[in-house]
């Protein structure tokens, strides 16, 4: 039987109505699942921001440990006596007083150094309880030379009744303090200053010839 040209014409509209409708209706669900998607993102995202905030505010807010702001105070005037070139107080403050035959090198140190700029310390778990290492960081300002050196030292300090002492001398390292200060080496944190230390140095060196020329005649 062949259809009437209207009934064609009807089916057809209908079919292309058919079409749009799901079209739209597919547009509509598309969009309320991109919507919420976005809206869980969108809350995931500030919920992760919130329990960042909440925990670096908490991290801020954690008091300096006694037994670190002790540690740090004895470097601070470790520094000081240094920069002061003050010999005797020195040897009261290391493990081998006698050792300070680096006596040489502290007036050396103090004849050159003029002072220790933008000291910061890095401190780590020693071979026990009683033990720490100590990274300090600096910019060693040279007399006669405009620009500072960026440097770094490392320390093993262990707590002696109310205070401490630095050992100086290498020799008296057992395995253990070894161990510690490979194991401290080793850390990121460690190994992060140490490239930052190394990066500041020889950009410094780079910048100030006179600086650069100081230290190459060190070397010979």
């Amino acid at each position: 039987m062949k259809l009437k040209k209207s009934t064609v014409i009807v089916i057809v509209l209908s079919w292309i109505l058919f079409f749009c409708a799901c079209f739209l209706i597919f547009l509509k669900l598309d969009k309320e699942h991109t919507e919420k998607i976005t809206n869980e993102k969108i809350f995931r995202e500030e919920t992760e921001a919130s329990e960042k905030k909440s925990t670096d505010a908490a991290a801020a807010s954690q008091p300096v440990e006694p037994e670190t702001e002790k540690l740090l105070s004895f470097m601070n005037e470790y520094y000081k006596k240094l920069r002061a070139g003050d010999e005797k107080g020195l040897k009261g403050m290391v493990e081998d007083p006698k050792d300070l035959v680096s006596s040489r090198v502290v007036k050396k140190l103090h004849k050159y150094v003029e002072s220790y700029e933008n000291l910061s310390f890095h401190t780590e778990k020693g071979a026990d309880e009683q033990s720490f290492i100590v990274y300090a960081a600096y910019s060693t300002k040279i007399r006669g030379i405009k620009t500072p050196a960026p440097g770094m030292s490392q320390y093993y300090i262990v707590k002696k009744g109310q205070s401490y002492l630095l050992y100086n001398n290498e020799k008296h390292y057992t395995a253990q303090m070894k161990n510690a200060l490979n194991a401290g080496l080793a850390t990121e944190k460690v190994k992060q200053l140490i490239k930052e230390t190394n990066d500041a140095f020889e950009k410094a060196l780079k910048s100030d010839k006179k600086l650069k020329k100081f230290f190459d005649k060190g070397k010979s």
